[in-house]
């Protein structure tokens, strides 16, 4: 209930009289359930005294241990009357949704009802940045089981492997080291020009000899994720270019670990790290962000760029990654998932961050 009460802070604030909440992640923060996304909706809805569910009957069961009133409907009835009923005695002057995540289905069935609706994500963002040290525990545990199944295989990269079938590899290694089958994300595994994308999806290509291979991976331990990228080198004849890049990185994650701090705006992390690059040489090639939190989603508040005024506290999880990639030649990225205390920044990946030859 505490995480509802602070909510209801937020929306009174804010002159909110409803929140609507569809299955994902923030549904699953405040009450430990997880919905499936579908055809049929399901919505949470918040008022400031009511807590009330509309789902399909075949979903109730989920709802024993809460303390909520609830709203069914069946394939033949469909949800519009459970919708019609919750609204027949309600006037609410403004109801907040998710809009990263509410779907049209949902919005259409709310909006009949509701005179005016408006984006309420940043209420969710305030509470879910700050971690608790239960959430902090899953998250170094998901650290923790990536790193460990990266280290388990990297000696294949060197093999003739191709990047889709070491990405295999890993992804067998994250479950069998307990990871959730529900992984962040799929390995990212660029070798050579690949590298160059820093979204690249793995291909059939073998890693060649004398590459640079960015791999960019993550754990899922009890909904909490890690997110964690390093470069690598398959041999000692790397493009000087290439070198020159991979420790203007390095300086530039080392800069933007050492002034993230309680206190400080997130873009002066950023800019930390830009402003390394940026006097290499390499500025133009670094075309993303430095990083973004890190929770249940794994991209989340708050986001390190430099026009971003969030002011860090203690408890804030985030990646610092920066990257340089060269078209043509390939890429550098070193990624590290850091917490916020009290009186410095831990990271909370313990894997080296030099260039590693295999």
């Amino acid at each position: 209930m505490n995480k509802i009460n602070e909510l209801r802070k937020g929306m009174k604030k804010e002159g909110i009289d409803c929140l609507a909440i569809v299955p994902g992640p923030n549904l699953y923060y405040i009450t430990s359930k997880k919905f499936h996304l579908s055809e049929r909706p399901v919505v949470f809805f918040i008022e400031e005294d009511n807590l009330t569910f509309i789902l399909p009957e075949l979903e109730s069961q989920k709802l024993s241990g809460l303390d909520v009133d609830s709203l069914t409907y069946s394939d033949v009835t469909g949800p519009q009357q459970a919708f019609d009923i919750f609204f027949k005695d309600r006037s609410f002057g403004k109801v907040g949704i998710e809009s990263r995540i509410m779907r049209h289905l949902e919005l259409n069935l709310i909006s009949k009802n509701s005179p005016e609706i408006i984006d309420a994500m940043y209420i969710f963002a305030d509470l879910r940045t700050r971690k608790s040290s239960f959430e902090i525990d899953l998250v170094e545990k998901a650290v923790s089981i990536a790193e460990k199944s990266l280290n388990s295989i990297i000696h294949k990269l060197n093999s003739g492997i191709s990047e889709k079938d070491f990405a295999s590899e890993l992804v067998i290694q994250l479950l069998k080291n307990g990871s959730e089958s529900e992984l962040p994300f799929s390995p990212i595994v660029a070798s050579g020009a690949n590298g160059a994308n820093p979204h690249h999806f793995p291909t059939d290509k073998i890693i060649g000899s004398d590459e640079l291979v960015i791999i960019d991976w993550g754990a899922n331990y009890e909904s909490y994720f890690s997110d964690i990228t390093r470069t690598f080198a398959t041999g000692k004849n790397i493009d000087s270019k290439l070198l020159d890049a991979f420790e203007s990185v390095r300086l530039a994650n080392g800069a933007a670990r050492k002034k993230s701090a309680h206190g400080v705006r997130a873009g002066d992390v950023d800019l930390a790290a830009r402003s390394i690059i940026d006097d290499s040489g390499f500025g133009d090639f670094f075309i993303h962000r430095t990083g973004h939190g890190l929770g249940l989603e794994i991209h989340e508040e708050p986001n390190i760029k430099q026009d971003e005024n969030f002011i860090l506290n203690e408890g804030n999880i985030y990646t610092i990654e920066p990257g340089v990639y060269l078209p043509g030649l390939g890429g550098i990225r070193i990624e590290d998932d850091v917490l916020i205390e009290p009186t410095n920044c831990r990271s909370l990946t313990t894997l080296s961050r030099d260039l590693i030859y295999l």
